[in-house]
């Protein structure tokens, strides 16, 4: 690295880099999620379920990025598949939640660990180099999906603020 690179221009450079890494991973993915016959949206769709916080259809649409029928096709095939319910909100009945299956818990499991698993050489990286970039992880999170920062149990209150509890 150049010492006359900005802290901006090396960030999109490690950027850039992580990316590229991601992106080779794909192929990971995409075989996982096929091993458990879906296709990407809706092996991403299973994912994104929860039982203690089933989302909405609507919900699904908004994090798929895309329109309420479509969703509504996901969902069936995740369903057809065995691995998620639509049950009736308790919150309101008019609107349907995509409950996990005994079967789509597994199948998240099967997936996650497919999506988790670090391309080579990452688990090679020395103690200090690890906890890093897990710092780096860290703040990424925190910035760019607070909410989600929260659920990995991340999120770092603000410097100067009181500490939770």
């Amino acid at each position: 690295m150049s010492g006359d690179r900005d802290s901006a221009g090396i960030a999109r450079e490690a950027w850039a880099i992580l990316m590229d890494l991601a992106l080779a991973q794909r192929r990971v993915w995409l075989e996982a999620g096929a091993r458990e016959g879906l296709t990407p949206p809706q092996a991403i769709s299973l994912m994104k379920l929860r039982p203690d916080e089933p989302p909405r259809l609507g919900d699904l649409a908004k994090h798929m990025s895309c329109d309420a029928s479509y969703a509504t096709a996901l969902a069936d095939r995740l369903e057809e598949r065995g691995f998620v319910e639509r049950r009736v909100s308790a919150t309101d009945r008019r609107v349907r939640e995509l409950v996990p299956t005994a079967a789509g818990i597994a199948a998240q499991e099967r997936l996650r660990a497919a999506f988790t698993t670090p391309p080579p050489g990452l688990d090679r990286l020395s103690p200090e180099d690890a906890a890093a970039l897990m710092r780096v992880a860290e703040h990424l999170a925190e910035y760019a999906d607070p909410q989600l920062a929260a659920t990995l149990g991340v999120l770092h209150p603000p410097p100067g603020a009181p500490a939770p509890g």
